[in-house]
């Protein structure tokens, strides 16, 4: 049997009931929300006012760095006050932990050992010797029920029998023995330190969380409002998911008892019906009924499913869980890297939820393998609750400064949230289709299947937290600015260019296939002379449209000449990739099909990349071919690292899609016969050189363009310089009100160094946009924010643009909570005294 997917999800519950305290304390330390007063709030306003103080004494340089640093200094003081509380409520959950046992053996107890003897005595001895297990049994004298119960912490594992339990088994002794080997299992299992942990640390939300919003609810109303529906859905939602959890636990319970050496018979004789009424609310119960458990026995499919349920909680737990996660870390940390911040969120959250649905889809093809007419696990029902949970969860998040969520999408454009949302439920049913595939590949024939289980499970999870990170970086890029069908084109763009995304992607790729390879049934060959033919048709495809690629290229369009090369290489690589479905697939061997036509593709794409490089180059060179080619490789060479990236993740999966259609119509024309053996399978490792070196070469271009892209610098096109010397030109101090100066510079600031071009216009004009806007501000602050900004621009310094931004963001959004809550700051001077041209400086 394969291991339980219930770790995981405990794992899951614990991680999303600490993080989901974050909301509560943020409150109330003053990061978000509330009427902006308390501690926090008041170093906030007091570092616009020595702004104020200070502005005409400084320069734009200085004036950024300092305001800076003391807003940083005033959220991180906020973040140690979150941290503190979060380390109250776990220190909580921990003492609650370590007291349970005490707790729950506060009446009397009496060892087994010292009962007196007969026969329900002697029967636990038995069932006891035969398990092996280091536990020791304890009978509550005083308890006229029949049941039991596991407990203890740290190893150190206790049973406590009901004298009513040892009656019984006196005189059904199949009860007894029933009874103990299901407790006994939960100790084989290794569930109970996780499951008391879990209460544990349910018990510590309520009170160290829950009563002091409520109080707090009291004094201030508006985290009414802003907070507690929140929290009390979020509530709802993790109450729920608890039982469900608790239950699948007694279902493992049971098939571990049978499976260990206990008989069935007495596993179902003690689950045998022993009380009347029936349960009103079957969903808030921490144990399935007994008929339930019964007809679990009889047919393992509850265990063997990839049931929507699981999938729309692990959704809601990720989605509520990842921004206040994101949030405090970027308050933290405010100047990690590009991308780390997600990496870790999608490492921490991502695996944990993923690891509850593949876990549960590799037992559902287990299932469907031992039942050779079982159909493969449908996967649709889970991706579309996976997608509806996650954005149920992101509804339930308020509004996070710099930490947006879909729901905040959705409030200002629903078509394009719609857009966003269809594109997480297309990557949620091709992630788990492919963890069908995988498991098909890596469990057929497979003698020891429980170790590559654990392995594919743990590595499924790691390629979901990555993608996932990635899809939840697009909604937050679209918040920090308006979302536009451009600003989504942007995120779309930074997306695919996440190097860790093109790691999983090159993951997808070759896991299956070494599957198939311990199978003996890869044919990588085919796969390799399907690349062949997508980079020869490409070349060939490519020359009718090199006139036109010319004229774009003289016109200085360049991403219209690179979206007409990436349109002649998707069509090549679908119909390469359908043919290959169309020759090699048919009924039952669609996954195979997808497998070969993604690795085909992933093999194919850098003789594409520098098919795309000598076509771009020809065209521009029209004199002294080889004496400009060679001027113009290094340019091409740097500039195309993000189309290879980009290249390798739309090409594997609009390949995986053609080749499963290609497959799909052959199954009605010919069904297909399962293939033969191939060959050794120290051939198909050697094929796979090609694939090799096509990785090495997508992996440097990624390492190249997350360094490339991180730099504080970048080069600028005479275009873009030409606009914001333009920009530059048409400051006018003091002629903006600062709420407008203020709504231009948050819609138009930058998304981080790295997801900044300042090739193009598009970005030049953004960023033109705010500085001009703060820099024609009638406030003197933004005015030298603003300058500095534009400074930066100029000098083409992305990283101080970024700082000038952030610096804008805050002062814009402090000095404006602080009026709505009639706070009281100092007067700043006036822009259009004699000293006003400061912002011109």
């Amino acid at each position: 049997m394969l291991p339980s997917a219930t770790s995981a999800r405990f794992v899951l519950l614990m991680l999303t009931t600490a993080i989901g305290s974050i909301m509560v304390f943020s409150w109330i330390a003053g990061l978000f929300g509330g009427t902006f007063r308390g501690p926090v709030a008041a170093a906030r306003v007091e570092c616009v006012n020595d702004a104020r103080r200070q502005v005409l004494g400084l320069d734009g340089a200085a004036l950024t760095d300092g305001f800076t640093g003391c807003v940083n200094g005033a959220y991180r003081s906020a973040f140690g006050q979150v941290a503190a509380m979060v380390g109250v409520l776990l220190l909580v959950a921990v003492l609650a932990y370590a007291l349970a046992p005490r707790f729950i053996s506060r009446e009397p107890l009496r060892p087994l050992a010292a009962m007196p003897d007969s026969p329900a005595v002697r029967s636990a001895h038995e069932v006891l010797a035969a398990s092996g297990q280091p536990v020791h049994v304890e009978v509550a004298t005083l308890r006229g029920t029949a049941g039991a119960r596991a407990f203890g912490r740290f190893g150190r594992y206790r049973i406590m029998l009901d004298m009513g339990l040892l009656a019984h088994g006196g005189r059904d002794p199949r009860v007894l023995r029933g009874v103990l080997s299901h407790e006994l299992a939960h100790v084989r299992n290794r569930d109970i330190d996780i499951t008391y942990l879990t209460l544990a640390l349910w018990w510590g939300f309520l009170a160290v969380v829950v009563v002091p919003a409520v109080i707090y609810s009291a004094v201030e109303p508006a985290m009414l409002t802003q907070v507690s529906w929140r929290l009390a859905l979020f509530l709802v939602v993790l109450w729920l998911t608890r039982t469900a959890v608790l239950r699948s636990r007694e279902y493992y319970a049971d098939a571990r008892a049978v499976e260990t050496g206990g008989d069935t018979a007495d596993v179902a004789a003690a689950l045998q019906p022993r009380h009347g009424g029936r349960r009103r609310w079957r969903f808030g119960a921490n144990h399935p009924t007994e008929s339930q458990r019964l007809a679990a026995l009889d047919d393992h499919a509850v265990l063997f499913r990839l049931h929507p349920g699981e999938a729309l909680g692990a959704g809601v737990l990720l989605g509520f869980a990842y921004p206040l996660l994101g949030f405090l870390l970027g308050t933290g940390w405010p100047d990690a890297r590009l991308y780390v911040h997600d990496w870790i969120l999608g490492l921490l959250l991502g695996m944990c939820a993923a690891a509850v649905v593949a876990g549960s889809a590799w037992r559902a093809v287990q299932r469907a393998l031992a039942d050779a007419d079982a159909r493969p696990p449908a996967t649709w029902p889970a991706a579309a609750a996976l997608t509806g949970g996650l954005l149920l969860g992101q509804l339930l998040t308020p509004n996070l400064p710099e930490a947006g969520s879909w729901a905040q999408v959705l409030w200002s454009e629903p078509l394009v949230a719609t857009g966003v949302a269809a594109v997480l439920l297309v990557l949620c049913q091709v992630y788990l289709r492919w963890v069908v595939r995988s498991a098909y590949c890596h469990l057929r024939g497979n003698p020891r299947p429980r170790g590559q289980a654990i392995f594919g499970v743990l590595a499924a999870a790691a390629v979901f937290g990555w993608w996932v990170s990635a899809w939840l970086k697009l909604p937050a890029m679209l918040v920090s600015s308006y979302p536009t069908w451009q600003t989504v084109t942007i995120g779309l763009g930074a997306m695919i260019s996440n190097p860790v995304l093109v790691v999983g992607v090159i993951w997808a790729c070759v896991y299956p296939v070494a599957g198939l390879i311990r199978g003996r049934q890869a044919e990588v060959g085919r796969a390799l002379l399907t690349a062949c033919a997508i980079a020869i048709g490409f070349a060939l495809a490519m020359l009718p449209f090199q006139d036109r690629l010319g004229g774009l290229l003289r016109a200085g369009q360049v991403w219209p000449a690179l979206g007409l090369c990436g349109v002649v290489a998707g069509s090549v690589v679908a119909v390469c990739a359908f043919g290959l479905g169309l020759w090699r697939g048919g009924h039952r061997r669609t996954g195979e099909a997808a497998v070969h036509a993604a690795l085909a593709a992933l093999t194919a794409v850098p003789v594409l990349v520098a098919v795309v490089a000598a076509y771009l180059i020809t065209a521009t060179c029209t004199t002294n071919v080889l004496d400009c080619a060679a001027r113009s490789a290094g340019f091409a060479v740097q500039g195309l690292t993000g189309v290879t990236m980009a290249g390798a993740v739309l090409a594997v999966v609009l390949a995986a899609l053609a080749a499963m259609a290609g497959s799909a119509v052959r199954v009605p024309l010919r069904p297909s016969t399962p293939p033969p053996p191939t060959g050794p399978r120290w051939l198909a490792v050697a094929r796979l050189l090609p694939t090799v070196l096509a990785v090495a070469v997508i992996g440097g271009a990624g390492v190249a363009m997350y360094l490339r892209g991180t730099d504080n610098t970048t080069a600028m096109s005479p275009e873009a310089a030409n606009l914001l010397r333009q920009y530059a030109a048409s400051i006018r101090p003091g002629s903006l009100p600062r709420a407008v100066a203020c709504s231009y510079g948050l819609a138009a600031h930058s998304y981080g160094v790295g997801l900044t071009d300042l090739a193009g216009t598009t970005w030049p004009s953004r960023l033109g946009v705010a500085a001009t806007a703060a820099a024609s501000s009638d406030d003197i602050v933004l005015q030298k924010l603003g300058n500095e900004a534009m400074r930066a621009l100029l000098a083409a310094d992305l990283t101080r643009n970024h700082q000038a931004n952030r610096a804008i963001a805050n002062y814009c959004g402090i000095v404006a909570a602080a009026e709505a809550a009639k706070v009281p700051a100092d007067h700043w001077p006036s822009a259009r005294g004699p000293r006003a041209g400061v912002g011109q400086t």
